[in-house]
Formats: structure tokens, sequence, C-alpha cells
């Protein structure tokens, strides 16, 4: 049997699809995918099917979506991310966990407010697809999807910058190296499950909960980079 880092999902059949229609551009106009609606009658499925395929374009950075303004190729962009470019060389993991769990957990409790079915129903996929995950890099994409969407359904663009100035400093090689060894295959279990207790808050609309249980969340992935929480 194969070790679990080394198994692959099956292909999505929608989602390789999905991808043939963005390639040849029948599903896009001016750089924004056509809404989930049109891009079903178009693929001959459910908008369910295509809600799952967009999300996983969206966690491997082939699209971004935008709450009101719709659905777009390519990455998002982050000006206030570019900016601050050169923050990674100031700031060490330790800080960059001390401001993530100052602002995560308030992201995850507004959402537990704002969130809008849709939003619970993409972070439940997401929570699930960072547990299933077969690699430490597949894992890393929907975890970062997960969160993504947790500070975009709070609404606040200044917040979202915030977390997008975060997530620039995230993708620095120091901090990937500390992470690498960190998640084997029952810790990305165990952090998909408490995933989805912060969206089980959320759906429930329980803030304290849902701030009580990012913040664990964190603390955990905190610990397991020895930085302490």
């Amino acid at each position: 049997m194969r070790a679990p880092e080394q198994e692959h999902e099956p292909a999505d059949p929608v989602l390789v699809r999905l991808r043939s229609a963005l390639r040849d551009g029948s599903i896009v106009a001016n750089g924004r995918v056509l809404p989930e609606r049109h891009v079903a009658e178009a693929l001959g499925v459910g908008r369910r099917a295509v809600r799952r395929a967009l999300d996983a374009l969206e966690a491997e950075g082939t699209i971004w979506r935008r709450q009101g303004q719709g659905t777009f190729l390519s990455t998002p962009p982050t000006p206030v991310a570019r900016r601050l470019g050169g923050i990674a060389n100031l700031t060490s993991p330790a800080e960059i966990l001390e401001v993530r769990l100052e602002i995560e957990p308030v992201l995850a409790r507004w959402a537990a407010i704002r969130a809008a079915p849709i939003d619970v129903d993409a972070l439940r996929r997401m929570a699930e697809r960072s547990r299933a995950a077969a690699s430490d890099a597949e894992y890393e994409r929907w975890d970062s999807a997960f969160h993504r969407r947790i500070a975009e359904t709070m609404r606040n663009g200044l917040f979202l910058a915030v977390f997008e100035a975060i997530e620039a400093v995230r993708e620095d090689a120091t901090w990937a190296r500390l992470r690498e060894g960190t998640r084997p295959h029952a810790r990305r279990i165990a952090l998909g499950n408490e995933h989805l207790a912060v969206v089980a808050a959320i759906a429930e609309r329980r803030p304290a909960e849902a701030e009580a249980r990012m913040r664990d969340h964190l603390a955990g992935i905190s610990r397991d980079l020895g930085l302490g929480g």
C-alpha cells in the first residue's frame, strides 16, 4: 500500500471539463468567469458540482472570487502585500503567529455573524478537502483557501488587506521550511477536523465559539512549530 503522501485523489470530471472551458474561453468574458448558473448550463451539470470545481481552482490559484464582484482568472491583486514585499526579511514566524492569533479569531467571530449560506457551504467543502488531503502540499492549498474564505466572509476590505499582507509573509521560503514535516497524515486529519469545528460554529451562528475554535486551531499550529501557544 502506498504511503499517504503518495496517494492522489481521482480526477473530478467536472473539474477537468471546467479547466478545458476556461482554456478555450467559452465561459470567460473580459477576464471574468460567467456566473455559476451559466457555467452549469454550458457544462450540463449541477451548480453544486460547478461550485466544488471552482473551489478547487480557487485553492490552487487559477481563479479568484470576490463577493459582489464575480469570479476572475488568475490570482487576486494584493497591492498591500506588494508594498510590504520586503517585510518577510524583518518578520519572524513567531511574530506571524502572534498576529494571526490576534486577527483570525476575530475574523471567525464576524464570519459567524455575517456568513451567507453559500459561504458556509464553501467553507465546509474546503475544510473537508483539507482533512482528506493526500499530501502536505494539497493540505496547504486547501488550508490557505479556507482561511482566506473566512477573511472574505467578514466583508471588510481593510481586514482582508491585513490578512493578505500576512499571507504574503507566510509565502516566504523561511516560513515554508519551518512548516515542513509538521503535518504528517494523522495531523492533517486533526487539523481538518479543527477546520470543520470552526465551520460548525459559523454555521450555527455562535460567534464566541467560532472565535475560540479558531484560536485553539492556531495555538495548536504554533505548538507544532515549536513556538509555544
